[in-house]
């Protein structure tokens, strides 16, 4: 898979587009208030506010409505959160020259800004988003069983080890794929931890976790 499909009923006219995505946040956001399960025709029906008949009409199968729910989802999260932290994150490695990255102050300059911005990110995450990171566990949790929703889960995390993989490349890693899969899953693993404790969704507390783990992965590129 190497673009985002969607698979149900298309439309070709705007009012019935947006009823259709109406019914696909619907679906979302019960979702994320009870879970996967709690997804049928009635209840999304009731949640976007239209006739029972409606989401029959797109969604015949009420796996083919859970499977363009995260699709819209994933769709969402590429544009509105992979892609502004991307832009982010290489405006910063870009201000560092090669040979900025020799010197040991400006490469804890660059530690301190890239854990601080990775920090941040999750924070806001589990703070202001956390219904899309609750949608992105139910989503992939899924995928584990449905083979349409496993392809979309690989296109997803491969937009963001693209993402982490040029920006190793950029960092001079010689290993920038691995290293890509390290910060992935410190970063995935972190967020859900957070999620069962936002206690501890405080700078103090993520900041010096991706510190350490930028320190070890740049020192072994510049070391």
């Amino acid at each position: 898979m190497t673009a985002i499909q969607y698979q149900g009923r298309k439309t070709r006219r705007a009012g019935s587009e947006q009823r259709r995505q109406a019914i696909l946040e619907a679906a979302l956001t019960i979702i994320v208030r009870e879970g996967i399960r709690s997804v049928r025709h009635r209840a999304v029906a009731k949640e976007a506010d239209v006739p029972l008949s409606a989401t029959t009409y797109y969604f015949k199968d009420i796996s083919d409505l859970i499977a363009d729910a995260f699709t819209l989802f994933a769709e969402r999260a590429m544009a509105d959160v992979i892609e502004p932290f991307r832009q982010q994150a290489f405006a910063l490695m870009e201000s560092f020259s090669a040979d900025d990255l020799k010197d040991p102050a400006q490469l804890e300059r660059l530690l301190k800004g890239l854990s601080e911005m990775t920090a941040g990110f999750i924070i806001n995450e589990v703070t202001q988003r956390r219904g899309h990171l609750i949608a992105e566990q139910a989503f992939l949790q899924e995928a584990v069983l449905d083979k349409r929703l496993s392809d979309l889960a690989d296109l997803y995390l491969r937009q963001q080890m693209m993402l982490l993989e040029g920006a190793c490349t950029l960092l001079g890693s010689e290993h920038p794929r691995m290293d890509a899969e390290l910060i992935l899953s410190t970063m995935m693993t972190l967020e859900q931890r957070l999620l069962v404790h936002p206690e501890n969704a405080l700078m103090e507390f993520v900041q010096p976790r991706m510190h350490n783990l930028f320190s070890k992965l740049l020192a072994h590129a510049h070391g």
